[in-house]
């Protein structure tokens, strides 16, 4: 495989990935791949039942209206992060998930309109923190 196969593959692959419920989304020089969560079902169950999350992957939680987010980590086995970012892209805060942890974890703004979830500590090992823009969102 020459170097340009990987490049015409993502060009042609590329604006298929919001379509088919997914999104790529930068942050500084990072890349995160996320499916998408705007139904109220897909919120509710989130990332629930799931054995792992690859690397460099997470879910966006896209809310129709900026509000006080929160998260809980029923039948939630991964341990995760959750970013809360404003309707700019903005994050606001980033928050640990505990695993199984049925306590909710409550975004100090109220003007969340997305919020990510990733492994655990994706956002530490990058220098990723609030005030860092997030590019790549789905309006």
């Amino acid at each position: 495989m020459n170097f340009f196969q990987p490049l015409l593959l993502l060009w042609l692959v590329g604006p298929l990935l919001q379509a088919g419920g997914l999104a790529k989304l930068t942050i500084g020089d990072h890349a995160l791949v996320v499916e998408l969560a705007t139904e109220p079902q897909e919120q509710v169950n989130g990332l629930m039942n799931r054995a792992s999350l690859e690397a460099d992957h997470g879910m966006l939680f896209i809310f129709p209206q900026p509000k006080q987010a929160y998260f809980w980590m029923h039948n939630t086995s991964i341990p995760l992060d959750v970013a809360f970012l404003d309707s700019k892209g903005m994050i606001l805060e980033i928050l640990p998930l505990v695993p199984f942890e049925e306590k909710r974890v409550v975004s100090k703004s109220s003007q969340v309109a997305y919020a990510i979830e990733t492994n655990r500590d994706w956002f530490a090992s990058r220098n990723i923190q609030s005030g860092d823009q997030v590019k790549g969102l789905p309006r």
